[in-house]
């Protein structure tokens, strides 16, 4: 008999050294960061604190929903710092889940918890900052989903001075008809206060400072294509992603209580569709926003999906004018072929002073809506479009002598005459119709000047018989090298990936930076889509960013070309307007 009890007490403390050797080397692992490692080390044990710790890892991973299955199955027998600290966990997580009511009800009862300690405590604090973080919208379903009377009294009161009169009336309409009988001293007050709708409005503030809860962490998705390293578009995507990298790890030095977190998904994988893409970075990755994807075409699939998710997609590169109509959640960081027209026609008739145009593009190509939108807002501004030519210029072999005849400066009476042509060539085809043009103005000896697309920037009119001819275009994209900020990135980057950043490095930071400062301000990433609508003169490195009240970015310079010993001249559309 003492031989069996002998041997069990010897399984018995085998399976505790055992245990206490996997649960320090997990916890040691957790403490690294290394979560991952140490989730599947401690979840190979059953007791509470290494299931604790195997919630915490996973929340640290952001696996939200298998760190609230571990969280929700320690036993009710453990000891009291165990339950509370995996109670508070939980509540952290089911914030990051957006399950306000949920978090705020787990806080709520933990700050009463006794006996009372530094988690409680934290609990009070935490469940404050939520309340301080809520959209009107969010506090609307906390009030439908709280299973605790209190919890909606705090909300309610907590909403006095941030929301507007008439929503603070209808949470106290809805308190009042939710609950049989209420806390009549704290909703006396609370009514007396909401009495005066003037002196309400003195205490409203609709532009306060939002506060977010300690240790809020964004998730980023970053959808760009990969291609081969022989391929001429390599570098696009690459560059693109090292940037938007660089940006997040700068937004995660500088941020002690905020961070955010990258998730990257290929889009030239052939295995996964536009809409597995969304649906795995929504449902599987919880994202607050998506960047990305490179191309027009592919983004018009990702531009639905986010609508249909309410998820803001901003595009670094894609500037179809289709992307913008009804989706009130994709943003265009690269202006539109119609933008680009309505500013070039600004500028043309109110700077320049041409008030009788010329216009010629390619049928079905990027420079058709351009051309459309120059010739309604040329036309809205009082000037004359005397020749419209948007054909398939193709069918003619790209020989447009048949339209390019009309853009001379003889007086011939047959023709009429133009100051000044917009051009919109752009794709694989713009080169040959940039050559074809300036060889028939010069044939005519033509001095009209010209108004083009970005595509019209690498021409020397030096080596033309175009003496007199001006010639003006558009541009999206400009890195200013010279600059101590490009300077300082360039080191960044040179340091961080061992290579030299190109022009689409800039403009991933760019991207990334824009959506970090505007989160870092708002806090909460409901508020986000509005916030950017409302974004005007951001200076990035690689252009400036206006969305004005819609979804694309209306900054455009336009430059002048220079001729000789001429600087080259850079106007934005802010010069325009003025």
């Amino acid at each position: 008999m003492k031989k069996a009890l002998l041997l069990i007490f010897f399984v018995l403390t085998s399976m505790s050294t055992v245990f206490g050797q996997t649960f320090e080397s997990g916890l040691d692992l957790y403490q690294q960061g290394d979560y991952e490692r140490a989730a599947r080390i401690l979840q190979q044990s059953d007791e509470p604190e290494a299931i604790l710790f195997t919630g915490k890892s996973y929340f640290s991973l952001n696996n939200y929903l298998l760190a609230l299955y571990y969280l929700n199955t320690i036993p009710e027998n453990s000891a009291t710092e165990i339950k509370q600290e995996a109670q508070f966990t939980a509540a952290l997580t089911h914030f990051q889940l957006d399950d306000f009511a949920k978090s705020l009800d787990i806080l709520k009862t933990l700050s009463k918890a006794q006996p009372s300690g530094s988690t409680t405590r934290a609990a009070l604090t935490y469940y404050d900052q939520i309340l301080g973080y809520l959209t009107l919208k969010q506090r609307r379903e906390v009030f439908r989903e709280s299973v605790y009377d209190e919890v909606r009294l705090d909300v309610l009161e907590s909403s006095i001075g941030l929301v507007s009169y008439s929503s603070a009336i209808s949470l106290l309409n809805l308190y009042k008809r939710s609950v049989p009988s209420s806390s009549p001293l704290r909703l006396n007050r609370i009514e007396t206060m909401l009495n005066d709708s003037v002196s309400y409005m003195q205490r409203y503030n609709p532009n306060r400072v939002v506060q977010a809860p300690k240790g809020i962490s964004y998730n980023i998705g970053v959808v760009l294509p990969e291609f081969e390293y022989e391929a001429p578009e390599y570098e696009i995507p690459q560059h693109l992603y090292f940037g938007i990298q660089l940006a997040v790890e700068e937004f995660n030095s500088e941020n002690a209580d905020q961070k955010a977190f990258i998730t990257y998904r290929n889009t030239n994988d052939a295995l996964n569709s536009a809409e597995g893409i969304v649906n795995d970075l929504v449902w599987n990755e919880d994202v607050d926003f998506i960047l990305g994807p490179l191309f027009s075409g592919v983004a018009k699939e990702f531009s639905n999906l986010a609508e249909e998710y309410e998820v803001p997609l901003l595009l670094p590169l894609a500037n179809a004018d289709s992307l913008d109509l009804y989706n009130d959640y994709v943003f265009q960081l690269n202006p539109s072929f119609a933008t680009q027209g309505k500013v070039m026609a600004n500028y043309a008739v109110n700077t320049l002073g041409y008030d009788t145009l010329g216009v010629i593009a390619e049928k079905g190509s990027l420079g058709d809506p351009a051309a459309r939108s120059f010739v309604h807002e040329a036309e809205r501004n009082g000037a004359l479009v005397e020749y419209y030519f948007v054909e398939n210029l193709e069918e003619y072999g790209y020989d447009i002598r048949d339209y390019t005849q009309f853009f001379t400066s003889d007086t011939l009476d047959s023709v009429d005459m133009v100051e000044a042509v917009y051009a919109p060539f752009t794709g694989t085809v713009a080169a040959t119709l940039v050559e074809s043009m300036l060889t028939d103005l010069e044939a005519m000896r033509s001095t009209v000047a010209i108004l083009g697309s970005e595509e019209w920037m690498n021409v020397n009119l030096e080596d033309r018989r175009l003496d007199e001819t001006e010639l003006y275009y558009t541009e999206s994209f400009n890195v200013d090298t010279s600059t101590v900020k490009a300077n300082t990135f360039a080191s960044s980057f040179r340091l961080r990936f061992s290579t030299q950043p190109n022009q689409f490095a800039y403009i991933g930071y760019d991207a990334a930076k824009i959506v970090l400062e505007t989160l870092k301000r708002v806090k909460n990433p409901a508020y986000l889509r509005d916030a950017l609508k409302d974004l005007n003169n951001y200076e990035g490195m690689s252009t400036r960013v206006s969305f004005r009240g819609a979804h694309v970015n209306h900054e455009i310079k336009i430059k002048r070309m220079p001729r000789d010993s001429d600087l080259l001249e850079e106007i934005t559309e802010d010069s325009i307007e003025r």
